[in-house]
């Protein structure tokens, strides 16, 4: 977490506002994501409870009422399930990514969601069948690889072009995958 923003903002901040904040490019809402954390929103119809991912609209459009507040995130319990986050940014390990991967493994499950590269975060879903029960193979990695760099509308930004964040997300799957798997040894 000490990577993820710089010490001014970590001493202001609070989680619920980066989330409705719907800046694609924060580090928070793909690894939330991966992690199948939810959202409890509080406004004034009461209380309702979502997916992290089903925070976002689009740059910068979250999906909250006028008068609503995330007041509690959930995140399971991880049991035997490992994770990782990894982003490259073109500067410092606290500036804004050009791409962001998170990922999750084990218990037959594998989940990657994407950041950064697209308008909120994105799961993978055709890089996670890939990897379905194949997570030790290389071959399926390097077709999860490929998938996950097709599947997902990528924009160009000030971060990179869409063909540059492409092979990112191209290496950058494969080494959270990496890392992830070396957490469960």
């Amino acid at each position: 977490m000490r990577t993820l923003s710089n010490v001014r903002v970590r001493n202001v901040a609070t989680v619920g506002g980066a989330l409705a904040h719907a800046d694609p490019h924060m580090d928070l809402p793909p690894l939330f994501s991966a992690l199948g954390a939810r959202a409890t929103i509080t406004g004034p119809d009461g209380e309702r409870t979502v997916p992290v991912e089903a925070l976002y609209a689009g740059y910068l459009e979250n999906t909250l009422k006028r008068d609503e507040l995330i007041t509690r995130i959930s995140i399971p319990s991880m049991g035997e399930r490992r994770a990782a986050y990894l982003k490259c940014t073109t500067r410092s390990a606290d500036d804004w990514p050009a791409v962001g991967i998170a990922v999750l493994i084990g218990a037959g499950e594998v989940r990657a969601v994407l950041g950064a590269a697209t308008d909120r975060p994105t799961r993978l879903v055709a890089a996670e069948k890939e990897l379905q029960g194949k997570i030790d193979d290389a071959k399926a990695l390097a077709r999860a690889a490929e998938a996950a760099a097709e599947e997902a509308q990528i924009e160009s930004d000030q971060h990179g072009s869409a063909a540059y964040k492409k092979q990112l997300i191209r290496v950058y799957l494969r080494r959270a995958i990496d890392e992830a798997r070396r957490a469960t040894r």
